[in-house]
């Protein structure tokens, strides 16, 4: 069966789809938090703690995210996932209990698993094959914006109007995300017959590695991207300074994208995992030139929006297109453990060793990282370069009814 021709903005639409879904789901909090606890009365740990349930929720439901794919298609997961991450965010206005506000982040979690980027990277796949690499590639960049546009934009909110009035504004943006996810297709993915090359591909020993890979990568991320305005204040910089995580992150998956199939994703994943090592020895620097500090502010924001790119597309590699969504669903479990327990242990890691004793701490894990990596690669190095012209297949166009 002919895989069929991607449509030219569907890059665009899906782009925008994700920046909205994660800035009023995964980045609400950061904004809200503030407001929530001083009218409600609760706690800031209280309050993060439903984005922890959520986390967590998300790790529970992943292992079925394949089979509703299969059943429903991409359109109607990814669609229904976004409806429920607005529907929460209007259930939240009403909600006047902690326990009744870890319920919804419960629920939240769960539209967040089907709407986020792992959900509708493994539908890409299941449509488009590997040609999908460019558009999750693209992707990225666009929701890389996310804490970008909408951490202002919920500031500017709360300064006209009450926490809760803003957050049904956040409901109405999630309206209008799930319309612009209306243009991926809703038909289910063909039924694919596995070839000799296919099958063996899927190495059982890939699949341990890479899920012990994305686990580790995910954890040293997620954290040190938490605790990062304690790491820039403990230099005395400015908070203005974590801008230049931004910029690096959205700078880095730009040169991604311009680069193409030049940057296979098992060389993207051999630079990002030997890069970590290096950026957190420019960071120990920083006790002795500031300036270092800000530097590894910059290179690990570089490296954080290429590790995005990378748990996304090394699977096209390592797996066939076909096993893609049941993989991922599994495989990414630990990894979405690690994420929810991350913020946490590197707050116990700060108090107990210090912000360089964390840094040493997260160097001594970039190294196991970087040697998992050079694992991965020489195990698959008989996938040829020029094979990676198959993630840009020429596709026959289907006639428009």
């Amino acid at each position: 069966m002919e895989t069929p021709a991607l449509p030219r903005s569907l890059s665009l639409t899906a782009g925008c789809n994700q920046l909205i879904n994660w800035g009023i789901s995964f980045y609400m909090p950061g904004t809200f938090a503030q407001a929530i606890a001083h009218d409600r009365g609760w706690s800031s740990p209280d309050i993060y703690l439903g984005l922890t349930l959520a986390m967590l929720m998300m790790a529970a439901v992943s292992p079925f995210v394949a089979r509703l794919l299969a059943r429903f298609g991409g359109q109607r997961v990814v669609m229904g996932g976004t409806l429920l991450i607005a529907a929460s965010c209007v259930v939240m206005t009403y909600t006047s209990t902690l326990t009744g506000w870890y319920g919804i982040w419960l629920i939240t979690g769960i539209g967040m698993r089907l709407s986020l980027y792992d959900a509708l990277f493994a539908s890409l796949v299941n449509l488009y094959g590997q040609q999908a690499r460019r558009t999750i590639s693209r992707v990225t960049l666009a929701g890389g914006l996310a804490s970008a546009v909408f951490w202002p934009l919920g500031d500017a909110l709360l300064k006209v109007m009450h926490w809760q009035d803003a957050l049904l504004i956040y409901a109405l943006f999630g309206l209008l995300s799930a319309v612009l996810i209306c243009q991926l297709p809703h038909h289910k993915p063909p039924v694919i017959v596995k070839t000799e090359a296919s099958v063996s591909k899927d190495d059982p020993h890939n699949g341990w590695l890479y899920a012990a890979f994305i686990a580790l990568i995910t954890f040293v991320s997620n954290g040190t991207s938490t605790h990062l305005p304690e790491f820039i204040a403990s230099f005395g910089l400015p908070v203005d300074i974590g801008m230049l995580w931004g910029f690096g992150q959205t700078g880095a998956r730009l040169m991604e994208v311009m680069a193409g199939t030049r940057l296979t994703p098992l060389r993207l994943t051999l630079l990002t995992s030997l890069a970590m090592p290096l950026c957190f020895l420019v960071g120990l620097g920083g006790s002795k030139f500031v300036w270092l500090a800000a530097g590894f502010v910059l290179g690990y924001g570089a490296i954080n929006g290429l590790v995005t790119i990378v748990k996304a597309t090394l699977p096209l590699e390592l797996f066939s297109a076909e096993s893609y969504a049941r993989r991922t669903g599994v495989l990414l479990i630990p990894g979405q453990l690690m994420a929810a327990a991350s913020p946490f242990a590197y707050a116990w890691l700060n108090n107990m060793l210090g912000i360089a004793g964390a840094q040493w701490f997260s160097l001594s894990l970039t190294l196991v990282i970087a040697a998992l990596a050079v694992v991965i690669v020489h195990r698959n190095r008989h996938i040829r370069p020029e094979s990676v012209s198959k993630m840009y297949p020429t596709v026959s166009r289907q006639p428009r009814g």
